[in-house]
């Protein structure tokens, strides 16, 4: 590729990135669904909805940094243990939405996000999945880089929002695990200072991993800008602007105060409640429960209630 003139290219990797994304990660930061994100003004759904396509993002790009982990430019930052989002993510899914963690995939509104995903969220697990098939995958540390060390940085303060909008218990960590990282050298989790340590411990490994090659750090330093992109569109769906794809049922169980808005509802619909739970049972019956096919509808039918009897 042709090196841009725009930039010191005698810098080292990590300061280069630095300087060279500056205005696309202003850009990301200040987008409208960013700031509510960091506000924490989503609404439970609108954030687990976000997390589940994060756990796709992560899934994409981890598998990839696994596939090509002894690779020159990898190796040096490549800690699984360390860094590894994805079981955090998977277990925060879990607990928001009040589902063992082995089931959440099958969840209503992770069901909407893979029938009918929104267009920024299919174009960045299929630029991570392009790179991860390339036969030199050097750009994945740009994408690696973007979202690992904004997780430690950033996000640590998005950790505390989330806790006070959805009443998490910080100590505890339940429903916030995926900003929680453990120090370098102990299972320990990591406070500022150490979180310091690692993101040291990044960027030198970055620097190590490119060397001077100038053609692989303007690849890196191009493909960090995409990644800076990527996360914008996804913000842009929780600008609370009419999300693409918002699922026909509620992803999280309704609020207690608003119990009362579905209680008429249920009086007047009492008759056409009945009919549904009949016709519902009787394909179970007919089907079976012993099987696959009627432990599925079971299950379909135990999320279809929960959506919509608010629990007391």
């Amino acid at each position: 590729m042709e090196v841009s003139n725009d930039y010191d290219f005698s810098l080292p990797m990590a300061s280069l990135l630095r300087i060279g994304t500056s205005k696309a990660h202003e850009a990301a930061e200040h987008s409208q669904g960013g700031v509510r994100l960091v506000k924490g003004e989503l609404d439970k759904e609108e954030y687990v909805y976000f997390l589940m396509m994060l756990w796709h993002v992560y899934a994409e790009l981890e598998r990839g940094l696994e596939t090509h982990a002894p690779y020159p430019t990898l190796q040096p930052t490549y800690n699984p243990t360390l860094l590894a989002r994805t079981p955090s993510l998977s277990q925060d899914i879990s607990y928001l939405l009040g589902v063992p963690e082995a089931e959440w995939q099958m969840h209503p509104s992770h069901s909407s996000l893979m029938t009918s995903p929104p267009k920024p969220f299919v174009e960045y697990t299929t630029r991570l999945r392009e790179l991860s098939e390339s036969s030199d995958p050097t750009r994945l540390l740009a994408h690696a880089y973007v979202r690992y060390l904004g997780d430690m940085s950033g996000g640590q303060f998005i950790r505390r929002r989330i806790a006070k909008a959805y009443d998490l218990d910080m100590d505890r960590g339940d429903g916030i695990r995926f900003y929680d990282f453990k120090k370098l050298d102990s299972s320990e989790s990591a406070n500022m200072g150490d979180l310091k340590k690692i993101k040291e411990w990044y960027r030198d490994g970055m620097d190590t991993g490119i060397g001077d090659d100038t053609t692989l750090k303007a690849a890196v330093l191009e493909e960090a800008n995409i990644a800076f992109k990527l996360n914008a569109s996804i913000f842009d769906l929780l600008s609370g602007e009419g999300r693409v794809q918002e699922p026909q049922q509620s992803a999280v169980s309704a609020p207690k105060q608003a119990k009362a808005l579905y209680d008429p509802i249920l009086v007047s619909f009492g008759g056409l409640l009945s009919v549904a739970m009949t016709v519902g049972l009787a394909h179970v019956v007919y089907v079976g429960t012993s099987g696959a096919s009627g432990n599925c509808v079971l299950r379909g039918a135990e999320y279809w209630l929960q959506s919509i009897l608010p629990i007391a």
